[in-house]
Order: structure tokens, then C-alpha cells, then sequence
């Protein structure tokens, strides 16, 4: 116990690290009855860590990209944004906080329908609330374009 006491907190996470991989790789092998080497095992438990502390800095440049000194769960989603089937079961544990609650609704506004009921000899001028509108098509045409030309006013 004396030597674990005497390491640097680096070199006991490395120590943990590393016995926990050499625990997951035997155990694995005998499910699948396969043999692993001690060397391979601490091959995968130097990748491993190698990995992790990348994804921890990572993980540390995202929180303060976004002015937080805390790592949150949208950081670690952002981490795992390539992997698919990773980032969907992140979502199903941790859903975004938008998701749930955020009820997006359209919102249109139509245009008022003219109708007119003769045919007119010459063009016409309609007021209505401070345009001006020319018409010089036939009844039909002219309620079709208002009911063709409805504005779509949605807000994200």
C-alpha cells in the first residue's frame, strides 16, 4: 500500500486505469473464450487514457468556449456529435433541455381577399389601409391570388 501512497495523482489514475482495462479485457476474453496478452492489455490501457485525456480537454476547451467553468451534459453531447448510435442514447438518457418543454407554432397571416364583382372596362384602384392595389384581372383570378399568396410568418 505504500507504493500507491507515494505516487502522483496522475500516476494512480494511470495505475486505476490501467487495472480496470486489464479487468475488462480478461473478463471479456473468457465470455468469448479468446487469449490476450499483458502486452496488448497495456497497449489498450495507454490508448485509453490517451483518449480520455484528449476527450477531457476537449471537453474543458467546449465549457470554456461557452463561458462556463462546469463541463454539462450539451458538452459531452457535443463531444460524441460523429457517433450516432452514442449521441442517440445520450439523448434518450439526457434529452436537450429545449426539447421537452419548446412548442413550436406557425404563425401565418393571409392577405385580405378582394372581390370584386363586375368585370372591369378599365383598370381599378382599390384602397385598403394605406396601399394601393391595381386590379386588372378577372373576379376569379383576383380571389385565387388571395388565396394563393398567403404569407408565412413562422419564427424559429
Amino acid at each position: 500500500m505504500a507504493i500507491h501512497d507515494s505516487l502522483s495523482k496522475n500516476q494512480k489514475i494511470q495505475a486505476t486505469l490501467h487495472r480496470d482495462v486489464r479487468a475488462i479485457c480478461s473478463e471479456t476474453c473468457h465470455f468469448l473464450g479468446l487469449e490476450i496478452t499483458k502486452p496488448a492489455m497495456e497497449i489498450i490501457a495507454e490508448l485509453v487514457y490517451k483518449k480520455l485525456s484528449v476527450y477531457g480537454a476537449d471537453l474543458e476547451a467546449f465549457a470554456k468556449h461557452a463561458k462556463r467553468s462546469t463541463i454539462n451534459t450539451e458538452d459531452v453531447k457535443l463531444l460524441v456529435r460523429r457517433n450516432t448510435s452514442l449521441k442517440a442514447h445520450l439523448n434518450s438518457i439526457a434529452p436537450a433541455p429545449g426539447s421537452v418543454v419548446k412548442d413550436k407554432r406557425r404563425k401565418t397571416v393571409a392577405l385580405p381577399v378582394v372581390r370584386q364583382t363586375e368585370t372591369p372596362a378599365k383598370p381599378k384602384e382599390v384602397e385598403k389601409e394605406d396601399t394601393t392595389i391595381t386590379m386588372t384581372n378577372k373576379p376569379d383570378e383576383i380571389e385565387q391570388m388571395a388565396i394563393d399568396d398567403t404569407i408565412d410568418l413562422t419564427f424559429d
